[in-house]
């Protein structure tokens, strides 16, 4: 299938992946940081309420913690970028010439097999930054056991972000792999 179904569609719907990355390392470097001293506040709040649901995911909660939606459980995932470039060229096959149609369509063939490439690759490299990230993690709440209520909700909902983050990841890899 050359256009499967991804969680992490474009390079720029990763960035969020790397915000929480960014975040889990600040909260393993500073033991006085907690939610309010972070920069996604709102996101770790609503993945705190969130945690119980089983089949949230990384980007609904994300959104909604960034005011994207109004509700997690109602977001749609944006189209695929590479849908919209191919339909946009899909005229020119029925241009004068139909070998200037079909280069457009090879050429726009080329064009998403490279950029699932690029994000297949960034993809890996994100998944195992946040794996190392989560360990770290669950070290560190071992270690903060008698912190205050605070840090540890901080530290619990950077884990569990991390978490379905990594779970998505893990399913665009899968998927990417079979392709």
């Amino acid at each position: 299938m050359l256009l499967p179904d991804l969680n992490f569609a474009t390079i720029s719907s990763l960035k969020p992946v790397e915000i929480v990355i960014t975040e889990a390392s600040r909260a393993l470097k500073d033991q006085d940081r907690v939610i309010n001293s972070s920069e996604i506040a709102n996101v770790l709040r609503i993945t705190l309420q969130t945690i119980a649901e089983a089949d949230i995911s990384f980007r609904a909660i994300y959104a909604y913690g960034t005011s994207k939606i109004s509700n997690p459980e109602e977001y749609i995932p944006s189209e695929d970028a590479a849908g919209t470039f191919i339909s946009s060229h899909l005229p020119y096959l029925t241009a004068a010439n139909l070998n200037d149609g079909l280069l457009a369509l090879v050429g726009s063939i080329f064009f998403l097999v490279f950029r699932r490439k690029k994000i297949k690759q960034k993809e890996q490299i994100l998944y195992g930054e946040a794996m190392a990230r989560e360990k770290s993690l669950r070290n560190q709440l071992l270690l903060e056991a008698n912190a205050s209520q605070e840090r540890i909700d901080y530290l619990k909902s950077i884990l569990a972000l991390l978490t379905y983050a990594l779970k998505e990841l893990k399913r665009d890899l899968t998927v990417l792999k079979a392709n």
